[in-house]
């Protein structure tokens, strides 16, 4: 009986969090980018479809060429350890990696739409989202609440309510549609994989840094290959109607990647995952004026069940590995022993256990799983602060 005021007063906590403006900031933009992955798909879905020009690697170069215009250009005005060159003889090797799996990501997505249909492409994105739990906790030692994992739960539901919806829908007719979800597969485990690189690269360095590099490298790596395997249909084609639909997604795709690399900031891949889901919808309701697709009452279930989720998630950040640098966050967001700490310097001895009681949550009983050792290959992949502030010292 003890057991169910501490239960009420975990819940009623938690939903007093929706009740602040920060929270709300991360619900919208997440929403943001899941309507700018909506009009990704759906743009690129015609763009690979005749009469236009299929360029799986070739859509995503003037992505990349804007953001080298852009942040490259920022970033060849700095000057010392932050600059360009010296960015690049530290850790350049690092980001070219990246966007080698970057530009085969999206050349696999892409490729997809040739072979399968819109809403399978949806469908199998999802797999993305237990790849990110994964790599979350090996790579970031990302520790879960309870309130994550629920989150997580009921996201799923939804996405089981969107299969079933779809489960009677036609094969894709003179199409090799399995070779369209296995190319949808792999592209989906290496956008998690991406993701992964990208939150531990804003959240070591910043944001201008991994954009610059992503648009430099990803501009040379995407350019060389559409020139090895897209030459003959760049000769060809019809630019006129084509840069019609790659201007608009040229524009989702910039906007995208700048507002996901601050969304990571404050988030996390997992938070970022559950808020695409809920792209699935607008690209159902989108489909059903574009491409004639039927209507279903489990689409708005699934909604409803994903934005359930993904309210329940926003209530609490997850606490992370120490290899991230604590400065690279916002300043109020104090570590939970700091809080402790504070709340047990200024509450007297007879309330402090009433002041504890409110911060239960914060247990490490109630996270899962526990931390994982920060001093691994995948942690320091971009090298962790000490790691860079030591180099440099060394350097000089």
């Amino acid at each position: 009986m003890d057991n169910a005021p501490d239960i009420c007063d975990k819940i009623g906590y938690h939903l007093s969090e929706l009740g602040k403006w920060s929270v709300w900031q991360n619900i919208i933009l997440g929403q943001i980018l899941s309507l700018l992955i909506c009009a990704t798909n759906i743009i690129s879905h015609f763009i690979n479809t005749p009469p236009y020009a299929i360029l799986p690697t070739g859509q995503s170069f003037p992505h990349y060429m804007f953001l080298c215009a852009i942040y490259t250009s920022w970033l060849a005005f700095r000057r010392g350890d932050q600059g360009l060159i010296a960015i690049i003889k530290g850790r350049g090797w690092r980001y070219l990696l990246l966007c080698l799996i970057d530009v085969q990501a999206n050349t696999l997505m892409s490729t997809a739409h040739q072979f399968t249909t819109l809403t399978c492409i949806q469908l199998l994105g999802c797999v993305a989202i237990p790849v990110a739990l994964a790599l979350s906790c090996l790579v970031l030692g990302v520790r879960y609440r309870m309130v994550h994992i629920i989150a997580v739960s009921v996201c799923l539901m939804g996405v089981g309510g969107l299969v079933m919806a779809n489960i009677d829908d036609k094969k894709v007719d003179g199409k090799n549609q399995l070779v369209g979800d296995m190319l949808c597969l792999g592209g989906a485990v290496l956008f998690a994989i991406v993701t992964i690189l990208q939150e531990l690269s804003v959240k070591n360095t910043d944001v201008v840094e991994y954009l610059g590099l992503l648009g430099l490298f990803g501009s040379i790596v995407s350019g060389i290959q559409m020139l090895l395997l897209e030459k003959q249909t760049l000769l060809n084609a019809s630019w006129t109607e084509t840069s019609v639909l790659l201007t608009p997604l040229t524009v989702c795709q910039f906007i995208y990647c700048t507002l996901s690399s601050v969304y990571l900031l404050t988030m996390g891949t997992t938070a970022l995952h559950l808020s695409l889901l809920s792209g699935n919808f607008y690209t159902m309701v989108f489909g059903m004026l574009l491409f004639k697709q039927k209507f279903h009452a489990l689409y708005f279930l699934s909604y409803t069940l994903t934005m359930t989720g993904v309210y329940t998630y926003a209530i609490k950040q997850t606490p992370i590995g120490s290899h991230i640098p604590a400065q690279r966050y916002r300043q109020n967001n104090r570590s939970e022993c700091q809080i402790r700490e504070h709340i047990i310097s200024s509450t007297s001895p007879e309330n402090t256990s009433e002041m504890m009681s409110t911060f239960s949550t914060m247990n490490s009983g109630d996270t899962f799983p526990l931390s994982l050792s920060t001093n691994t290959t995948f942690t320091s992949f971009y090298g962790s602060h000490d790691v860079l502030t030591g180099h440099t010292t060394t350097t000089a």
